[in-house]
């Protein structure tokens, strides 16, 4: 199968954005947050914590904003309403299902690498049924660093069995879509309602900008 001209035999898939329709919940969750404590949601806070996980990023708000509940605090009130709202509420992107089944008919091996953890995205997979699409996944239980560096990514390859060069790597964040880019992987950006100010800044870090994954069908 070929993505722009490269030949693929592996893909590796964010979730949060790019597979799931949830970035508009994790922005209520992030105003109610803020609110709670009579704060308004700063613009750039979104984009600064998106390529973290659970832990740097409660580190980084408690740090930023100066709060006095502990990371682990701060982390159990994200647990709360995120373990909720993946199980309920938060459903997939059009025709991702569709394109999965798409790529494993053609034998393409994919995994999911991303900063969430498994309480949070595992009843989502189950209650979509796409669970078994996947061949490896890569989250906070495997790796403890950020998408600023390529490491979960190539991780993810090696375990999937394929070259970097023929893997592709389906992201919405610009900061995600440039380490895979600079570490050689071919890149996909995948737009998301919710980032509309960082389309250009995704075209720019990333060999395909989609829309719709039935651009691909």
């Amino acid at each position: 199968m070929k993505i722009v001209g490269h030949e693929i035999n592996g893909i590796i898939f964010d979730l949060d954005g790019t597979l799931f329709d949830s970035c508009g919940l994790w922005h209520q969750i992030d105003v109610d947050f803020f609110a709670k404590r009579g704060l308004l949601l700063p613009d750039d806070y979104a984009k600064s914590i998106a390529h973290l996980g659970l832990t740097k990023a409660a580190t980084y708000t408690k740090t930023r904003f100066n709060l006095p509940e502990s990371e682990e605090e701060i982390i159990n009130e994200w647990n709360e309403a995120a373990i909720e709202m993946y199980a309920n509420h938060v459903n997939l992107k059009p025709y991702a299902k569709e394109y999965l089944e798409y790529l494993k008919r053609n034998g393409i091996k994919l995994a999911i690498a991303t900063a969430n953890s498994s309480d949070y995205y595992m009843p989502c997979l189950i209650r979509n049924n796409i669970e078994h699409y996947f061949d490896t996944i890569w989250d906070v239980s495997k790796f403890k660093g950020s998408k600023e560096s390529p490491e979960i990514y190539i991780k993810a390859a090696k375990e999937l069995g394929v070259e970097i060069k023929s893997c592709a790597v389906f992201e919405d964040i610009p900061t995600a879509l440039k380490t895979a880019k600079n570490a050689g992987f071919i890149t996909v950006a995948v737009d998301d309602a919710s980032q509309k100010e960082y389309i250009e800044e995704k075209k720019n870090n990333s060999h395909l900008f989609i829309q719709s994954f039935n651009e691909l069908l």
